[in-house]
């Protein structure tokens, strides 16, 4: 039954209550007044007050009592429905903000080549770069491979890369790629100068502005860095989803 329904049913209850009493007292007051023979209208007319007043009393209470029940009541609903609320707007807004996961296991199937496969340290590093640019909307990649005898990392594959220089080597610590491998944490750069990597193609060259730098790690080792150029800013995830892969190119890198 509806709570509002209900108190207004109490409150009618209440007031035919309040009658019943007001009409109990009267008789009272008149069997008093026979039984003490009392004729004297002050008196009759100040019980007859009294009892109106008490009974007017009863009936306030009553009233009030089952008014701050149902507020009472449509406080605690209120307050249930409010939480509710807010905490399904803060479900919302935590599901629009929060990145989404990438499927690791997946993503291995399409980037890195079958195992068994018959290729070149070149031929493998370069697989990898062209699938990552078929999943994701990278324009560019290099790939070092840490030399086995000493702390320097030389390009082994190259993705879209036209630079009349082939890429420098560099050593653990030197250059941003040098840090990332020292530091075994990806470097995500936003908003890079123009010209900082080149991209040539049929229409003209053009720059993009997003590159992050991640490192391959077997064994608390760096065994290599991936750089990539991107047009589109690179999300967290994505560098979380070469975590997940770093352990499987790793151990296939120390195969070449």
């Amino acid at each position: 039954m509806d709570t509002n329904r209900t108190y207004k049913i109490l409150s009618s209850v209440a007031l035919i209550a309040t009658f019943i009493v007001f009409f109990v007292l009267f008789g009272k007051i008149q069997n008093l007044l026979l039984e003490y023979n009392i004729s004297d209208n002050h008196s009759i007319n100040t019980l007859l007050i009294v009892a109106i007043i008490l009974t007017l009393i009863l009936f306030i209470l009553s009233i009030l009592v089952s008014s701050k029940q149902s507020t009472q009541e449509k406080y605690s609903n209120n307050g249930i429905d409010i939480f509710n609320e807010k905490s399904t707007q803060q479900i919302v807004d935590i599901g629009e903000t929060e990145e989404e996961l990438l499927d690791v296991e997946i993503y291995i199937k399409k980037i890195l080549p079958k195992v068994d496969s018959k290729l070149s340290l070149e031929k493998y590093t370069e697989k990898i770069l062209s699938n990552i640019a078929k999943e994701f909307d990278i324009v560019q990649g290099l790939f070092f491979v840490k030399n086995k005898d000493k702390d320097t990392y030389n390009i082994a594959g190259k993705y879209a890369y036209f630079g009349d220089e082939e890429p420098k080597s560099f050593s653990l610590g030197e250059t941003l790629s040098g840090q990332v491998a020292k530091n075994k944490i990806a470097l995500n750069l936003k908003d890079i100068p123009d010209n900082y990597v080149t991209i040539l193609s049929g229409l003209g060259s053009s720059s993009p502005n997003h590159l992050i730098i991640i490192p391959i790690i077997l064994e608390d080792k760096t065994l290599a860095i991936v750089e990539l150029a991107s047009f589109k800013e690179f999300k967290r995830n994505f560098s979380d989803l070469f975590e997940g892969m770093s352990n499987q190119i790793g151990k296939t890198l120390l195969k070449f």
